[in-house]
């Protein structure tokens, strides 16, 4: 009986927790509790009655607050997820939003800052991760608006300090519409002239203008930065035609049609940048304009230019999906400072390089058969001629590359025997980093770079220029040369434009220290030294002089340093 009683007991008690437990599953969850406050970004931290804050979860579910006369908002029953808080309201920059992992039965405190549209300075304390430089150039930008405009107008110190405080307390001070950071971030991707267009086109800063010149004045000054604007696109657009000139060989009436093509395109927002343009190649600037831009030269090309206009497109096209790995040679420690300039580097998986050899070869087949295209018409003797010397230039303009090549990889095999002999590295070792070695020498990428520059050249081959003298008369070789040397001189003076632009964007040079640049430009030439293109060598030449002009005030000085001292010295 005493045993039965303990089992009676034992099963109550067993009972009863039971119930506890459903009791305790069926009773509701509370959810987390959100409250915060909102203010301003000024020093006295006025709260902001009427934000909208919203609380979206990853599960799609959103709850949302509105801020008391206090700025106090609050929010419960959320359940355990993780959430993006943000906030909005009629007139003022929203923060950016906060990530939030909110748990069951949790209370949490998140205060916000917003700040007014038309205010500066609350606009820079509520910028998004990362903006800081941005906003540096803002300020150190209205330094710069302020010197100009005492420089072109000849102002006293005081009334350039006047007007700079002017515009500052303006922006500062003044409510009014304001597109935020955002339009500076996007226009910051252009230098200080994208930032200075913005910084003008704002009507505060404009009324600040106005208060210290006269209409005139403020209508020259906006014409003469909407004019640097518009230089600066004509130098990156005929820093491209270039480029597809030395691809297609285009005629004098062919160059005008693509340099308007793409000056119609200067509202798109893939348009490039003076520095994005600087060392374009051939390929790059097909990318270019027919990927980014979307220019379409359908109407404008001959019957092989466009033959090879559409193979270049596909072949860019297609190197738009490669997978990338790193790759390292067993018993490699580091990189081989010995191998010939052979460095280890990214390769393409999947590539044949056969396939991408003949395809390199009938690139450069159909860039000599669009420049046939400029002799005009042929006879068929004269035609048969120029098609044959086309076939045994691309030959020996390929054999030659491969013959430095397979030179290259002797010397690294001679080289890599030594080590063996002298106990540095293993047969197996050499023998693993060898083919490394071969396979980065003739790989498509590889192959790609060396005849990026010979291929694109290979009209110059001597042997397809003699086929060409060959078969034109005299005056007719006379006139063909002298379009080459127009080609040639539109191309040098586009690398000086493209040169000067990519100063000017980031300095913003006055009328006279532009012209002076030109003028120091006008004596470089463009002959690249290893790993270098003509553009990039030409304005190392002129980064190094302009260092030391006396022309530059303290804030270009500052400017220049900045932006293109990290990048030169790092050649």
């Amino acid at each position: 009986m005493t045993r039965l009683r303990f089992v009676l007991i034992a099963v109550i008690c067993i009972n009863v927790m039971s119930a506890g437990i459903v009791f305790a599953q069926d009773k509701p969850t509370t959810g987390g509790i959100l409250r915060g406050q909102i203010t301003d970004t000024t020093a006295v931290q006025n709260p902001i009655e009427g934000v909208e804050v919203k609380i979206a979860g990853r599960s799609g579910k959103e709850w949302t607050a509105k801020t008391d006369a206090n700025g106090n908002y609050e929010c419960t029953g959320i359940p355990t997820d993780r959430y993006l808080i943000s906030a909005f309201k009629e007139g003022y920059q929203g923060p950016p939003r906060k990530p939030m992992m909110i748990l069951n039965g949790g209370a949490y405190f998140v205060p916000l800052k917003m700040a007014e549209k038309g205010n500066i300075e609350q606009l820079l304390a509520v910028r998004p991760e990362g903006m800081d430089a941005v906003v540096r150039q803002i300020r150190s930008l209205i330094q710069r608006v302020s010197e100009s405009v005492g420089e072109r107008y000849d102002l006293d110190k005081a009334a350039v300090k006047a007007l700079h405080r002017s515009i500052l307390d303006s922006l500062e001070r003044t409510p009014g519409r304001f597109s935020g950071l955002g339009a500076f971030l996007k226009a910051s991707r252009n230098g200080n002239m994208g930032l200075l267009e913005v910084l003008l086109s704002h009507p505060i800063c404009k009324a600040a203008l106005a208060k210290h010149l006269s209409e005139t004045q403020l209508q020259d000054y906006l014409d003469f930065t909407a004019a640097r604007q518009q230089r600066n696109q004509q130098a990156v657009a005929r820093r491209i035609t270039v480029a597809l000139d030395k691809a297609l060989s285009l005629t004098a009436d062919q160059r005008r049609k693509v340099m308007q093509s793409l000056l119609d395109a200067t509202e798109n927002e893939a348009f490039p940048n003076a520095m994005g343009t600087l060392g374009i190649g051939s390929r790059e600037a097909v990318n270019l304009a027919h990927d980014r831009l979307k220019v379409s030269l359908n109407e404008v090309l001959g019957d092989a230019q466009s033959k090879l206009w559409l193979g270049v497109v596909d072949k860019v096209d297609a190197e738009k999906r490669p997978m990338f790995i790193r790759r390292k040679a067993v018993g490699a420690d580091k990189v081989d400072e010995e191998t010939v300039g052979v460095r280890k580097r990214s390769i393409q998986i999947g590539n044949n390089t056969t396939e991408s050899e003949e395809r390199m070869k009938w690139i450069a087949e159909a860039k000599l058969a669009a420049h046939t295209e400029l002799l005009g018409p042929l006879n068929e003797g004269a035609a048969r001629r120029l098609a044959l010397a086309a076939k045994g230039t691309v030959q020996q303009d390929f054999e030659s590359e491969d013959g430095d090549c397979e030179q290259i990889f002797q010397e690294l095999e001679a080289r890599f025997m030594k080590s063996v002999e002298a106990g540095e590295m293993t047969r197996e070792q050499a023998a693993v980093r060898l083919q490394v070695m071969r396979e980065d020498l003739w790989e498509e990428e590889d192959i790609n770079k060396r005849h990026e520059t010979s291929a694109s050249d290979i009209t110059k081959h001597p042997l397809y220029q003699q086929a060409i003298k060959d078969v034109l008369s005299k005056e007719a070789f006379a006139q063909y040369k002298a379009h080459q040397a127009e080609r040639e001189a539109l191309r040098l003076q586009a690398l000086r434009d493209i040169t000067v632009a990519c100063m000017d964007t980031q300095l913003l040079l006055s009328d006279s220290q532009r012209e002076q640049l030109e003028m120091a430009v006008s004596h470089l030439a463009p002959v690249p030294y290893s790993g270098s293109k003509p553009a990039e060598f030409m304005f190392f030449q002129l980064f190094r002089q302009a260092r030391n002009f006396e022309i530059l005030t303290p804030w270009q000085q500052g400017e220049f340093e900045r932006v293109f001292a990290p990048m030169m010295w790092g050649q």
